[in-house]
């Protein structure tokens, strides 16, 4: 294989750049830098390749490359990583180990409070550093900043997000030391309800009703009665604009009847339903 030779005025030139990027305004700016491995780039030389441990995830979405720490053949030794400093490709060190992240509970359901947390898998264990915790909401194609927060003694980290916080399916990954957490699928159920009268008598006809959290206006929802251990729909109301839904249905048989409303999966929500309603068909 052939090795790289790389001129030494270019690599003083990409030195120079690199310093002067984290000089400026841009370099000193508050946010985050994302981790990155850029293109070739006209007498800058890049701080390493594309990296060997890119999920097929990220693969697709180039804003989310981990760090990179195979040397191949980047300009940089086996024990840097990239980072981008305004335009410019800098090399700083690496730390060994890994980031890990979870999300508790998982399947959540909206509005119910969820925590992430995970550690530097680091020895020793690195205590105080800066852990970021990125989102991709469902409909969304980048990743944003959520919050930031600091490993404890034990290299630790954890994110409470409150009530109401979480209603629909999202992503999440965390940095932290020049490392990239894998990216985790947070699912989230929808709140289904269902109301109706308890009792009715045959042939009479009764209101089904109920609103689904968040809006999924316009969706339609399937309402199903348990028949012989199976589940059969018997109507298909569609949610108004306040994701509200209501329709009219008679029971010809007496006997208890068993009645539930499903919102099928769509890309905001895992598949959801309500409580079990149960009715009494008088004769």
């Amino acid at each position: 294989m052939r090795r790289l030779i790389v001129p030494s005025s270019l690599l003083l030139l990409a030195a120079s750049l690199c310093v002067l990027a984290m000089l400026s305004p841009a370099g000193a700016a508050g946010s985050v830098p994302h981790i990155i491995c850029p293109q070739q780039r006209s007498a800058v030389v890049p701080c390493c390749p594309v990296p060997v441990n890119r999920t097929n995830e990220a693969a697709t979405r180039p804003h989310i490359v981990p760090c990179c720490p195979q040397p191949g053949t980047s300009c940089c030794p086996a024990t840097t990583c990239c980072t981008q400093t305004g335009t410019v490709c800098c090399a700083t060190p690496c730390t060994s180990g890994g980031l890990t992240i979870a999300a508790s509970p998982d399947p959540s359901t909206a509005g119910q409070k969820v925590v992430i947390s995970g550690g530097l898998t680091s020895a020793p264990a690195v205590a105080g550093a800066t852990v970021v915790l990125w989102r991709e909401l469902a409909g969304q194609s980048s990743f944003r900043q959520l919050a930031q927060t600091t490993t404890d003694s034990a290299g630790q980290y954890k994110f409470t997000l409150k009530r109401g916080a979480v209603n629909a399916d999202q992503e999440w990954y965390v940095t932290a030391n020049s490392l990239q957490s894998p990216t985790l699928h947070q699912q989230v159920r929808a709140i289904v309800g269902l109301a109706g009268l308890r009792s009715i008598v045959a042939g009479q006809a009764m209101v089904l009703r109920g609103h689904v959290t968040p809006s999924h206006a316009g969706q339609v929802v399937l309402i199903e009665q348990r028949k012989g251990g199976q589940w059969t729909v018997i109507a298909r109301p569609r949610l108004g604009h306040g994701s509200n839904y209501g329709v009219m249905h008679r029971f010809t048989r007496s006997g208890t009847v068993a009645l539930r409303t499903v919102l099928p999966a769509d890309a905001r929500n895992d598949r959801s339903g309500s409580s079990i309603l149960t009715v009494t068909v008088k004769p």
